[in-house]
């Protein structure tokens, strides 16, 4: 049984957190052996309760164990739903069903994605800006799009100063800690938060600025933030929050190089960890991914890695004279989550014809990086001369880190 968690938020404002160690790869894709919390909340506005998401279908059970322990199915009047993916509604048609004269309130959109799991007599579309007034509360619902789907929202919960936002904010990892203030390894979190907010919204990552600014516009600066994964920001609400703003805006930290390779006999690895072993004499603090036949590294981490990297060098070999595929679709992933106008460097090598290298160069470029160097003289069974060779090439071309 996974472990689960009921706290206050606020005095009317409980959490109900579920800690999920099982899922080893998000979405199906990205590596997780940190774990991810689903987490829904539970306001007693005096005149009844809303409930504000919910967790995976795996855990639905557990869900509706915690809430009959908490209220009465009559007592629940409103289901808020921020956002119909599955890990926060696959427990709405049990609880639906359980409390069945609770309205779902949500994006018009939210109908559609919700596919006739819950009747259309029970969903009530929320415009944006719309409010609504229980017991004494007043919740003001905010389209968000694109964070990371199109029906995506926050609620706004007036006087007690909270933000509810779903994926907006929120970080992969299993904190011991609730809340910001007890988080006893911010650095950690920090890095996981980057590593959630580049896989999962990285695509739509323009759209976190618009919702900051959104809120600015709107006069909203929460004293808490409630997302739907990970810790609840009640200390420092403004440090999650300017964090995915500078990720999202694609920031770069000078100095910080990161080199991945993929390397099928060894001839690649050298020239890459030479390259690595130079930029790090040079000054720049280095981070290397190497995919061979013996290791792999996880994607997630390395794409989290180089979101605020200011150089990428990648390394190659030729394969069946097209670059190496796990590269090419590492580099299709990188364009898609983590573009910015960083310098990037490319190297090659191969055996009877080189491409490889030149094809990714371009595939950069197209995303906005700066090539500044694509070196591809480099055969199998080079010398370690040669070898050097192609590094000074690439010191030359890159230089010193900024801010040197």
């Amino acid at each position: 049984m996974a472990g689960t968690t009921v706290g206050r938020i606020t005095d009317n404002l409980a959490i109900l957190r579920v800690d999920d160690s099982s899922t080893h790869y998000f979405e199906g894709l990205w590596e997780i052996p940190e774990g991810i919390t689903y987490n829904a909340y539970l306001l007693d506005t005096g005149e009844g309760f809303i409930l504000f998401d919910g967790w995976k279908r795996v855990y639905a059970s557990e869900l509706l164990r915690i809430l009959e322990g908490l209220l009465d199915p009559g007592d629940l009047k409103y289901i808020v739903v921020h956002h119909m993916e599955p890990d926060h509604t696959g427990s709405l048609p049990l609880v639906a069903s359980w409390a069945r004269d609770a309205k779902i309130l949500g994006h018009p959109m939210a109908f559609k994605i919700m596919g006739g799991r819950v009747a259309a007599e029970r969903f009530r579309p929320v415009r944006d800006g719309e409010e609504l007034a229980l017991g004494g509360y007043k919740l003001k619902f905010i389209y968000a799009p694109w964070i990371h789907w199109p029906e995506t929202m926050f609620t706004y919960v007036e006087g007690d100063s909270v933000l509810l936002t779903c994926d907006a904010f929120g970080g992969y990892g299993i904190p011991r800690a609730v809340f910001d203030d007890e988080c006893r390894d911010m650095d950690w979190y920090l890095y996981t938060a980057k590593k959630y907010l580049v896989t999962v919204v990285g695509r739509y990552r323009g759209f976190v600025v618009k919702a900051l600014d959104k809120l600015s516009k709107l006069g909203v600066e929460p004293s808490i933030v409630a997302p739907g994964h990970g810790l609840v920001w009640r200390k420092d609400p403004r440090l999650i929050m300017d964090h995915y703003r500078r990720i999202s805006s694609g920031e770069l930290v000078e100095g910080k190089a990161v080199v991945v390779y993929a390397s099928m006999y060894g001839s690649t690895e050298r020239l890459a960890l030479h390259a690595a072993k130079a930029l790090s004499q040079a000054g720049y603090r280095v981070s290397v991914y190497g995919f061979t036949d013996s290791k792999r590294p996880s994607i997630a981490d390395t794409l989290a890695d180089i979101a605020d990297s200011e150089l990428l060098v990648i390394a190659l070999p030729t394969y069946e004279a097209d670059p190496y595929p796990l590269i090419e679709y590492l580099v299709g992933l990188i364009c898609e989550k983590a573009s910015a106008p960083r310098r990037a460097a490319v190297l090659g090598s191969y055996s009877w014809g080189g491409v490889g290298a030149k094809a990714i160069a371009s595939m950069l470029e197209k995303c906005g990086h700066k090539v500044v160097y694509v070196g591809e003289r480099q055969r199998i069974h080079a010398t370690l001369r040669e070898v050097e060779e192609e590094v000074e090439s690439l010191l030359k071309a890159v230089g010193s880190p900024r801010g040197a």
